[in-house]
């Protein structure tokens, strides 16, 4: 298991990575103030937060769909880290973008130096971030001797998985990607975007010769479920056991889903050859929103 679970900054997530070079680079051109887009209980708005915190900028959230009565999990902690909430009333990903747009241009006017994020921090410069957790997987796995065959994650707004693909791409070797789909309607064409994405990390990189197409983004849609942020029997369950076995929680949004999937190919016996890596992105926090967490308890 890689464990992007824990980590310094903002109670940790796959997000840090990509953070790390996009907030870099807002810092680089002057930038005072952050706007990021995302659902509520968005993992890449609270890391988002919680690095404007300790860097010392603005950070405007504008979120999904209307404000609840009550701030829990990652919305608690958005609040917590200072960041200025803004809920746009929609769940439309375009319509998203646009009020973050608005909201860029409203600081703008008022003196400010904004730096836009697109949802999940997914942009070239944030794939990057992953590019080089990739090396940094294959280090750790050659310091234990281990020969990985596949390597399984969960995939929403694309920049993950687009970094660990140019990442394989540069290296030439180490396990398969299979990403596991937890949503499919932020992009009219998710694997075409991710395979963007990839490539325009992979020219911000430099050294790899040819782009990375559609065909070459593996993504398993079968553990989505209903959508986006809805539980799904298969992940609920794979949560327990490995909170019951383990001591390690997952949520129902993103990890649990992937989670489910390497669950249920261990039980068939499609894991393939090698060891399996599991890379825990995080996301936790959704659990201390009641409607995941008691959907959690409830469920066993």
């Amino acid at each position: 298991m890689k464990r992007d679970d824990v980590g310094a900054v903002g109670l940790a997530g796959n997000k840090v990575r990509k953070l790390e070079f996009v907030l870099g680079a807002a810092r680089r051109d002057g930038a005072d103030a952050i706007v990021i887009v995302g659902a509520e209980q968005s993992n890449a708005c609270r890391a988002a937060a919680a690095a404007c915190a300790q860097l010392g900028l603005r950070c405007v959230l504008v979120l999904s769909g209307d404000a609840p009565d009550r701030a829990t999990g990652n919305l608690l902690l958005d609040r917590v880290f200072g960041a200025d909430v803004r809920f746009a009333g929609t769940t439309d990903w375009a319509a998203l973008a646009h009020e973050s747009e608005q909201a860029s241009a409203s600081l703008r006017a008022d003196g400010a130096t904004p730096y836009l994020l697109p949802v999940g921090a997914s942009s070239p410069l944030g794939a990057v971030g992953f590019a080089v957790a990739w090396f940094e997987l294959l280090e750790q796995l050659d310091a234990l001797d281990v020969a990985a065959g596949t390597l399984i994650h969960a995939s929403s707004s694309g920049g993950t998985h687009a970094g660990l693909l140019a990442g394989r791409r540069l290296s030439e070797r180490g396990p398969c990607v299979r990403a596991i789909g937890v949503a499919d309607d932020i992009y009219p064409d998710m694997r075409a975007r991710y395979a963007e994405i990839a490539s325009d990390a992979l020219d911000l990189i430099g050294g790899a010769t040819g782009a990375i197409g559609p065909a070459d983004v593996g993504l398993d849609m079968r553990f989505l479920g209903d959508g986006y942020a809805k539980p799904t029997a298969e992940a609920l369950e794979a949560i327990r056991l490995l909170a019951r076995t383990e001591g390690i929680a997952c949520d129902p949004v993103y990890s649990g889903k992937a989670l489910a999937a390497l669950v249920a190919a261990a039980r068939a016996g499609e894991l393939g050859d090698g060891a399996t890596v599991f890379w825990h992105t995080g996301g936790y926090h959704a659990l201390f929103a009641p409607r995941f967490g008691d959907a959690v308890l409830a469920s066993g």
